[in-house]
């Protein structure tokens, strides 16, 4: 049932516009909503989060984002993911998502994953 999560993640990194919209409309379901910390305001729909994740790529060539943890109920998911660069982390996040049928519908993001200060 996460596996929709992998896939949009790796379409982040994805080079390709072609191969990064064929990987977003594999993983997200319709009337998508997507909250960054880095964005000013939600995103609503495929082709503004492809427009923001097509930024991604332009600002960090070569970036990647990738999951490196999640756990899953009820469906909602809890997604850890490191955002990388010539192979290295440059930032970890954490993301909640509601699930409908196998597909991400809502997506909240988060810098780092609420360590204690």
């Amino acid at each position: 049932m996460t596996d929709s999560l992998h896939t949009l993640f790796a379409a982040w990194g994805d080079p390709s516009p072609d191969t990064r919209a064929e990987k977003t409309d594999a993983a997200i379901g319709p009337g998508f909503y997507f909250s960054d910390p880095n964005n000013p305001a939600p995103i609503e729909g495929r082709d503004a989060y492809l427009d923001y994740i097509t930024q991604f790529s332009a600002m960090m060539p070569g970036a990647a984002a990738r999951v490196v943890a999640i756990s899953e109920h009820h469906g909602h998911a809890r997604a850890t993911v490191d955002f990388e660069k010539d192979g290295q982390r440059m930032v970890r996040g954490q993301y909640f998502a509601d699930l409908e049928d196998g597909k991400v519908v809502r997506l909240i993001g988060f810098t780092g994953i609420g360590e204690p200060d």
